[in-house]
Order: C-alpha cells, then structure tokens, then sequence
C-alpha cells in the first residue's frame, strides 16, 4: 500500500475510535496533511479548511480549533 494510502486508512480508522468532542484528536483524511492531527495541522491551513468546508463536521472542528488556538476567535458570552 502507498504511503499516503496508508496514512488516509490509518486515520479513518482512529476517527472512528473517538468521540465526537474530542475533535483535537482527529486526523485528516484528506489533503497534504493527511493522518496529521488537527492540533498539529498549522493555522493557515485551519483557516483554509474553514473557508472552504462551509458545512459539516470538518468546518465544524476547524473552527472549534482557531478558537481553541486563538481565543480573540471566541464568542463572547451575554
């Protein structure tokens, strides 16, 4: 199996062994970082994913995650 092949499966199979609020621990199954885990991915790449995954669960956890990185991202409370 290709490496990168291999690193896609790998990271479907750990997504699925989690949570769904432990969406730090996940891992990309899709594009340069493929089998990195979002809080490894860097920012610029967060901020693209939030750009272009305008529904689901990736756009959710992208943004989740600029805000755990960046709090001036946080909604703030009434």
């Amino acid at each position: 199996m290709k490496p990168k092949l291999k690193s896609k499966v790998e990271a479907r199979i750990w997504n699925k062994s989690l949570a769904k609020d432990e969406y730090t621990q996940r891992r990309l199954t899709f594009g340069m970082w493929a089998g990195k885990m979002i809080k490894e991915v860097p920012i610029s790449y967060i901020k693209w994913g939030i750009l272009n995954f305008k529904d689901g669960a990736w756009a959710e956890m992208f943004a989740r995650e600029l805000q755990r990185r960046e709090p001036k991202y946080r909604k703030l409370k009434a």
